[in-house]
């Protein structure tokens, strides 16, 4: 809108601020709908937490974004989810740095078995340079943006029978994600991979299309699977890390301003809101499973840990220095 002089005459101070003021475009203020698909039940932390951070970022911007969550593999199961962000399909996941291995092998170096030590290491790696690193990575070379990398928990094994040592594992059909190191893991131990999504475990397990699956304790919890399965095991032999991930092609098309808010309200949301509570459910997942199925939390480590060899050796055959790079860089930290 043009004022002329004749206007800023008439109107003195009061025309002159209209011109300073920084206007509006419509595509600033046209409200933006934005898809949030992941793979978990409605009762687990990580679905709460996506309400609170959608919650934020609506308040954050005014109300002009309003994020449409879809749980329970409803949308997108976890693999096809990071497919959707590479394709630009999608807006935004809880997704994790083992899932990208399947299209950059490099970044699986987060589930090694047993590379991590407890939570305090986890968090030096995620949130000091090997966390920054991968992060530019996954930008670089999917197109996916790592709001913020995360934490779920270390795994444990959930079956219908006793897995007391590595040699219990043998023979059995073992669920396990559709990720390199998770498939080698389980052969390494004699075990019969079965890769099938999240949301069938349960049925899988009852049916006998499965005999044991291994996932973080909280996992197990909210989605009730105890249910068909009669003993759990705290090996706790792969952390899981669970990320906030969002197209990067969609994000280059938003405001600056609802980036920022986007960005900011990730960080607060996973690395302060969900770490915290994430320990203590964590916790609280396994005394409540061991109160509901025959649990042993001091198994024969050593037993499982020796067979993890060939595991590393392919990780690092497959992954060449990038591969190598990066545990090394995990086992340094865990001497910081």
């Amino acid at each position: 809108m043009a004022i002329s002089r004749r206007t800023l005459l008439t109107y003195g101070a009061g025309a002159a601020s209209v011109l300073a003021a920084p206007q509006i475009t419509r595509a600033q203020a046209a409200p933006i709908r934005l898809v949030f698909s992941h793979h978990l039940p409605t009762t687990h932390l990580g679905h709460r937490i996506t309400e609170s951070y959608a919650a934020k970022v609506n308040a954050g911007t005014g109300g002009q974004v309003t994020i449409d969550i879809r749980p329970a593999s409803q949308l997108f199961n976890l693999r096809t989810s990071a497919e959707a962000l590479q394709l630009g399909t999608l807006d935004m996941c809880w997704s994790d740095l083992g899932t990208l291995a399947n299209w950059q092998p490099h970044l699986g170096f987060i589930s090694m078995p047993f590379l991590f030590n407890d939570f305090d290491h986890v968090k030096r790696v995620l949130y000091g340079p090997p966390g920054r690193q991968v992060s530019e990575m996954a930008k670089e070379t999917l197109g996916v943006e790592v709001l913020s990398l995360g934490a779920s928990g270390f795994r444990v094994f959930l079956g219908k029978k006793a897995i007391n040592t590595a040699d219990d594992v043998r023979g059995i059909k073992l669920r396990v994600p559709e990720i390199p190191t998770w498939v080698e893991m389980a052969r390494a131990m004699g075990a019969n991979p079965t890769p099938i999504p999240a949301g069938e475990m349960y049925t899988a397990l009852q049916t006998g299309v499965i005999d044991a699956i291994e996932v973080p304790a909280d996992f197990i919890i909210a989605a009730k699977i105890y249910e068909v399965a009669g003993f759990a095991t705290r090996t706790h032999h792969i952390f899981t890390e669970v990320s906030m991930m969002a197209s990067s092609r969609k994000m280059a098309a938003l405001p600056a301003n609802v980036q920022k808010v986007l960005r900011d309200q990730a960080v607060e949301s996973v690395q302060k809101e969900m770490w915290e509570a994430n320990i203590k459910e964590q916790q609280s997942a396994w005394d409540n499973l061991a109160g509901r199925v025959k649990a042993n939390a001091n198994p024969d480590i050593e037993s499982f840990r020796s067979k993890m060899g060939p595991v590393l050796t392919n990780f690092v055959n497959r992954t060449g220095p990038r591969g190598k790079a990066l545990v090394e860089a995990v086992q340094a930290a865990a001497k910081a």
